[in-house]
């Protein structure tokens, strides 16, 4: 539980820092550039999904059930890590020769080309390292790492908000090298600490890793498009300044999610593991709290996100604001399905959250398209909201139908439930 809690502070420290950092970069870049870096994250974490084919997942859970030795797998994160750079490389230099552009901003410049490869290169980095890390049980010091790092970003950039900027920053070109900066200390930290040499790995190895990963992809590859789907129609019937604006909307409903997705990340190894004590019970609690700790946190993102807008974005961000009114039910809801997804991860069920992916993309993509091209930025949000709560409808009924609770044992919040919470002790740890 320990491993939990400080590994989850800590990250939870971070992903304020991040949103800080972000903030800084959208108040530099301008509508125009920040929604060209919106367009960028989403297109590389597309290709990156699908070069991944889920060996991020896989790795997590294969270390956290002790399923393959470390030196395997290592071996297995370098090989994969090189795999989808070199993919990157092959099909991003194709895609500028024969078309022009490059892949993920659509920029005429050879300059673009590599700071997009530069960009690519530390965001896998990062991704294997972070997954090595919390498959070792050493979450804690990754976040601690990854939070020192993002801190130190974040002093950088803030003086340049008064004025101050002897650096001259480009917010684009800066915005390329900041995974490579947090990916650089874990990969230095964990080669310190752990002495892992490569390993031949046999067919029944990649199987098992394999098997894993793929089931991973297609549902990872689903959700994500479930998640930015939006942004392309936007940009298709639109523009970039109306989509940088509704992606610094969207910034705003996510921190909504930065709780449990901290929780889910940090409890599918607690849970995979054979000495875990995590039963349904507890996780019940789990979301039960976190349901309606999340109530507050609704109130707390309205109440500061339009204090943001008044008083610190460019006033053209500010017609995000009612698009954040129109989003924030559903992502309120999607926290019960990022929790439940956790469970059904560590449980092997991957089929229930490919369903609900699928399901949450179909319903999403069809809004969409019947709303953006009338209501704009508006619709996308309205879009958001049905989908994700349809989501969150399907993965409740299949978290009932699995466990011998109920409505009232998921949603009905006890009175010694933070104290049971906080004694849980998952791996015989004080």
């Amino acid at each position: 539980m320990k491993e939990i809690i400080t590994g989850g502070a800590y990250r939870l420290f971070y992903m304020f820092f991040n949103f800080g950092v972000g903030l800084l970069i959208a108040y530099l870049s301008g509508i125009e550039i920040f929604g060209i870096i919106s367009l960028m994250i989403v297109n590389a974490s597309v290709f990156h999904i699908i070069s991944g084919l889920g060996t991020d997942s896989s790795i997590v859970w294969h270390g956290a059930k002790n399923k393959t030795s470390p030196d395997k797998l290592m071996t297995f994160t370098i090989v994969s890590a090189i795999f989808q750079i070199l993919i990157f490389l092959f099909v991003s230099a194709g895609w500028l020769f024969f078309s022009g552009k490059t892949i993920l901003t659509s920029n005429h410049s050879a300059r673009f080309f590599w700071l997009e490869l530069f960009y690519f290169m530390g965001l896998v980095w990062l991704e294997k390292y972070i997954s090595v890390l919390y498959a070792s049980q050493m979450s804690i010091e990754c976040n601690k790492i990854i939070l020192g790092v993002m801190g130190l970003i974040f002093l950088v950039l803030l003086p340049v908000y008064f004025g101050i900027d002897p650096l001259n920053i480009d917010p684009f070109s800066f915005f390329c090298f900041l995974p490579l900066a947090q990916a650089l200390p874990l990969i230095i930290y964990f080669h310190r600490k752990k002495i892992v040499k490569f390993s031949f790995l046999s067919k029944i190895d990649m199987r098992s890793l394999m098997s894993f990963s793929f089931i991973v992809f297609i549902t990872n590859t689903i959700q994500f498009l479930a998640y930015r789907i939006d942004y392309w129609i936007i940009l298709h019937y639109q523009d970039a300044g109306q989509l940088g604006i509704y992606a610094q909307a969207n910034r705003f409903a996510q921190l909504l999610w930065v709780v449990p997705n901290i929780l889910a990340a940090l409890m599918i190894p607690a849970i995979a593991s054979p000495q875990s004590r995590l039963n349904e019970n507890d996780f019940a609690k789990f979301t039960r709290i976190i349901i309606y700790t999340s109530l507050g946190i609704v109130a707390a993102i309205v109440l500061i996100s339009y204090g943001l807008y008044l008083n610190f974005l460019p006033e053209e961000f500010y017609g995000g604001f009612k698009a954040l009114l129109f989003m924030l039910p559903g992502f309120y809801f999607f926290v019960i399905t990022i929790l439940l997804a956790a469970w059904f991860a560590a449980q092997r069920l991957l089929w229930i959250n490919f369903y609900g992916s699928l399901i949450c993309l179909v319903v999403i993509f069809i809004a969409d398209i019947l709303l953006i091209p009338k209501f704009g930025i508006y619709g996308a949000a309205i879009g958001n909201t049905i989908g994700y709560t349809a989501s969150t409808l399907f993965c409740v009924y299949m978290f009932l139908k699995r466990s011998p609770y109920g409505l009232k044992d998921l949603f009905f919040i006890y009175k010694d439930d933070w104290q049971r919470v906080f004694k849980l002790n998952f791996f015989n740890a004080e």
